[in-house]
């Protein structure tokens, strides 16, 4: 019988214990979506893959308050999660002659 309540006490310690770990995890998850205001360039390609993909983030939900400004190459306005964000900024780009 001794052994039935080791066995149960041990179960309710390491419950708390496996718990909390899972929490932390969730946590980090959340930071990493942190929601923040950029400015993107697009690419001086036609058609703009930049762009293509801020319409396409836009329609499933995942930017907010786009604003594309009708300049070359076009400059965008969003609001998202920090991640979407930087892979958003990292695509690469040709870039005009005139700014080279």
């Amino acid at each position: 019988m001794s052994k039935k309540i080791k066995m149960t006490a041990i179960a309710f310690l390491l419950f708390p214990v496996i718990t909390g770990c899972s929490s932390v995890n969730d946590n980090k998850a959340v930071i990493d979506n942190e929601i923040v205001r950029a400015l993107i360039i697009g690419s001086a390609e036609h058609p703009d893959p930049v762009l293509k993909m801020v319409h396409d983030l836009e329609k499933k939900g995942i930017l907010k308050n786009v604003i594309v400004r009708e300049s070359f190459p076009v400059q965008i306005d969003v609001t998202g999660p920090k991640d979407v964000i930087k892979k958003l900024k990292a695509i690469p780009k040709e870039i005009p002659p005139e700014f080279k």
